[in-house]
């Protein structure tokens, strides 16, 4: 029970942060907000980390697992999503992304022997397609551009989330310590990122920060959040509980961004599948 809590508070925690980031959003731009988060990230979790962690109890197999989670994602994840989001375009490319809990599911199975119910699988499909549904009435759900063979970013960021999920499992199994697994994780996404700060300097500024530093701290915790509901829960069950983050989404822009993003009939479907594949999921 915990596990789902955490996981709930997760999804809650990242729409938050997303919503703060919406209304920012026009003045700035998806590689910046990136490099901040990723930087208030390393900010607030090094530190905690060094000071929470004995240094004799650090296990380098489990140490070496979460720098590997935190390269795929946030790092590369983040990457291929916002080039997918740019080759074909925001609608197409948050659709196909919202299928990562089911490969974080199937690669549980396979490396975790983790087992679903049917009644767990009828769970994580409905939370797939009411995200798909949210996600394209939110983004317009404009019609595909580009070539076929793009859609090769967001598959392959859906895939590589999927299983970033279950690296992180794994690591925790073997050394214990969330705080830790967030700490590396984000070093590993900065120093991704490292080389398009250094290229391209003016991605990163005073402006950008001061717009996205407080959803980066809440962002931080979800990631906080997550690391002790995969310790507490499986994967299987985890991941598609993170993914009714979009119902939260829909539900704060109702009272918060009014002005900006419109409800519509397709959102309230969208929002409905979600709630029941979360209650299924859970029950299982």
């Amino acid at each position: 029970m915990i596990s789902i809590i955490l996981a709930i508070l997760t999804a809650l925690t990242w729409a938050s942060s997303v919503v703060y980031i919406r209304r920012g959003l026009d003045s700035s731009n998806f590689i910046s907000i990136s490099l901040v988060i990723t930087i208030v990230g390393v900010i607030v979790f090094t530190p905690l980390s060094i000071l929470l962690t004995p240094i004799e109890s650090v296990n380098m197999y489990g140490f070496s697992l979460f720098m590997l989670a935190g390269f795929i994602s946030p790092g590369l994840v983040r990457l291929l999503y916002f080039k997918g989001m740019e080759e074909v375009g925001a609608s197409v490319n948050a659709s196909i992304y919202s299928s990562y809990p089911v490969f974080s599911s199937l690669t549980a199975a396979l490396l975790l022997s983790e087992e679903l119910t049917f009644g767990a699988w009828l769970g994580v499909v409905c939370v797939m397609f009411g995200a798909i549904i949210v996600q394209r009435a939110m983004y317009g759900g404009e019609a595909f551009r580009g070539d076929v063979k793009k859609l090769i970013y967001p598959f392959l960021a859906a895939i590589l989330a999927g299983l970033s999920y279950v690296v992180k499992k794994e690591g925790l199994n073997v050394y214990d310590v969330p705080i830790m697994g967030v700490s590396i994780g984000y070093a590993a996404a900065f120093l991704l990122y490292l080389p398009i700060m250094l290229k391209s300097p003016a991605t990163l500024n005073k402006h950008s920060f001061k717009l996205f530093w407080k959803p980066g701290v809440g962002i931080c915790i979800g990631h906080l959040l997550l690391f002790y509901a995969l310790r507490y829960g499986n994967v299987s069950t985890v991941t598609p509980l993170i993914q009714v983050e979009p119902l939260f989404i829909f539900l704060l822009i109702r009272y918060y961004l009014k002005s900006i993003e419109k409800i519509t009939p397709k959102l309230v479907v969208g929002a409905v599948t979600i709630i029941l594949g979360a209650v299924l999921v859970a029950l299982a």
